[in-house]
């Protein structure tokens, strides 16, 4: 059994958790070292099969908890090779230890244990930011968040993954009508910044949906954004047909998916 956590999503720090045959592999440590172990124990997987750590880009709640975790564990941290070539001083605040450093570059797969991970760019206003797909027996999840727009690119590894973890940032009104100055809402609304309710379905409707897919909406903003606001626009737009889970800002979620159960 494949199995799996949205350990939190949100501003307030991001971090997913795929576990298959007593190994496992983390991306993003958007939280203190305490509480990825606390989260851990509450999805009832083992912190201490972990194998690696994948960290997406460098904001802080997708990575504050990244230097701390490669020197507890002595496991080893992967990210973009253009950021050790190009931001070093960036890493460098991470703390983590050179020893435990990996990269890869976008497209070109890696493994970590038995995981076969692509990680593919996206458009975001850090560095170097990507997304991930991971294959685990037969099985593709990808996660794509923060990002301001879809390519080609984003668009083929949503349609080709049977578990998607996929943006859905704000609300265009509420963002409009909310507490943020202009400048700061130009930049979430832009091609660097997050994605809408409405981008994400309409990212959603040109996948396919065949039985046994599901998304989970994720990184929802806790001020441009609630949860009742999502599937209303879903109860309007929403044409794909898979099984759907809006994850609330900071919350658990747990899933598994049996390797041998076949999707048509």
């Amino acid at each position: 059994m494949i199995r799996y956590s949205v350990l939190g999503s949100g501003s307030s720090g991001n971090s997913y958790l795929f576990s298959y045959e007593q190994a496992s592999v983390l991306f993003d440590a958007g939280f203190s070292l305490r509480e990825l172990r606390k989260r851990t124990l509450e999805a009832s997987l083992d912190f201490d099969h972990i194998q690696g750590l994948c960290i997406t880009h460098l904001h802080p709640d997708h990575c504050r908890g990244a230097g701390v975790f490669a020197r507890q564990t002595g496991k080893p941290v992967y990210v973009h090779r253009q950021l050790v070539e190009q931001n070093p001083l960036e890493l460098e605040k991470l703390g983590i230890p050179a020893s435990l450093m990996r990269t890869f570059t976008t497209e070109q797969p890696f493994q970590i244990g038995n995981f076969r991970i692509t990680a593919f760019p996206t458009s975001h206003d850090s560095p170097y930011s990507v997304g991930f797909s991971l294959d685990i027996a037969q099985r593709r999840f990808t996660l794509l968040t923060d990002t301001g727009m879809i390519d080609d690119t984003m668009r083929m590894h949503a349609s080709c993954a049977h578990v998607l973890f996929l943006e859905a940032n704000y609300d265009v009104p509420m963002l409009d009508k909310g507490p943020y100055p202009y400048l700061l809402k130009r930049r979430i609304r832009g091609e660097r910044g997050h994605l809408s309710n409405v981008d994400a379905i309409e990212l959603l409707n040109s996948c396919p949906s065949e039985h046994g897919r599901q998304v989970y909406f994720c990184h929802l903003s806790k001020t441009n954004n609630r949860p009742d606001l999502l599937e209303s626009t879903c109860c309007t737009h929403l044409k794909w047909t898979g099984v759907t889970t809006i994850c609330q800002h900071g919350n658990l979620y747990c899933g598994s998916l049996d390797p041998g159960e076949p999707i048509k």
